[in-house]
């Protein structure tokens, strides 16, 4: 009897142990599904994974794994997590060899700090009837200022009266035009271009948008398609920080920012908000390409160790070039 309650025992803990193992890991990943919705043929489709380590410990991500080859998943951002740390998994569906509803998973495994897997469940339906050429709108990679222009042909087979009734999204940088191509109403089919462009308003950095086209069909009136830009900023700071070193109080230091641009510009002001009394700039008023701001400091009596951000204000723009200032004044 005693040796029956031990071996009880111990499969209960057995159990509870595997219950617990599994669920540290359940709770690192959001969201708990993927679902696509109706996506069109040849569409890309994206949607992060993010695994967000809220342990104590090391976690480590030995590995993805697709239970269906129309899942795609790219590699983690990063494999190992520090105690708050957070990574994201980019998910892809095939849309060009699978079609129809896709009911699937990914799984994620673990190593660490013990063996795991989450599987996220992953669904989408690929409709054959509306293909885009190419499968997301992609204007690369632009400078500040360039804009572009690119258009994505939209095939429709099915209903000889059907229409795109409007394209919605959300980015004010975007523009949207639409125009039908070619009609056959004996093979129900109809074509559309749809040319969008990047203003050159544009701000630096990256561009990621969905666009919705709304249509007539009653069931699955909406369609999603892709938009990507990375916009390049066209002033750069040749470093984002500058080391005075240890310095005595009253103890003068000169340096130089170098300012880097694609066209000419103008510095029109370097500020500190914190060290304000304590830098003299010199600034060049003509324009160039290269700007050499020249910055003059004076170690205040306050000893210890500091670290300030500087703000670059260029002439006739909005925005702001950052880069840190530090040093220990003894």
């Amino acid at each position: 009897m005693l040796g029956k309650l031990v071996i009880f025992c111990a499969s209960i803990s057995i159990c509870t142990s595997a219950a617990y193992s599994q669920d540290w890991a359940d709770r690192l990943v959001e969201p708990k599904r993927l679902d696509f919705g109706v996506i069109a043929t040849g569409s890309e489709s994206l949607k992060l994974l993010t695994i967000e380590n809220t342990t104590g410990t090391v976690v480590h991500i030995s590995g993805t794994a697709p239970g269906c080859q129309c899942v795609i998943p790219g590699a983690p951002s990063q494999n190992t997590l520090q105690p708050g740390e957070k990574c994201t998994i980019e998910v892809r569906m095939n849309t060009r060899s699978f079609k129809q509803q896709r009911d699937t998973y990914l799984t994620i495994s673990f190593d660490a700090p013990q063996f795991a897997t989450v599987r996220v469940p992953v669904s989408a339906y690929i409709r054959t009837d509306v293909v885009f050429t190419p499968g997301k709108i992609d204007f690369g990679t632009r400078e500040v200022g360039m804009g572009g222009e690119v258009t994505c042909k939209i095939a429709y087979a099915g209903r000889a009266d059907w229409k795109i009734l409007d394209i919605k999204y959300s980015n004010k940088n975007l523009n949207a035009v639409l125009k039908e191509i070619s009609r056959n109403p004996g093979l129900g089919t109809v074509d559309f271009d749809l040319t969008m462009t990047l203003a050159p308003e544009a701000r630096a950095g990256r561009i990621r948008e969905i666009v919705t086209i709304v249509t007539d069909d009653a069931a699955s009136p909406h369609v999603p398609l892709m938009v990507e830009a990375i916009v390049k900023p066209d002033i750069r700071l040749a470093n984002d920080s500058i080391g005075m070193g240890a310095l005595k109080p009253g103890e003068v230091k000169s340096v130089q920012v170098v300012v880097q641009g694609t066209k000419p510009f103008v510095v029109e002001d370097v500020d500190c908000p914190k060290l304000q009394d304590c830098f003299k700039i010199g600034l060049d008023p003509q324009e160039k390409k290269l700007q050499i701001v020249k910055l003059e400091f004076t170690a205040p009596d306050s000893p210890g160790k500091f670290a300030e951000e500087m703000v670059v204000k260029i002439k006739g723009r909005d925005d702001t070039y950052r880069f840190t200032v530090s040093g220990e004044i003894r």
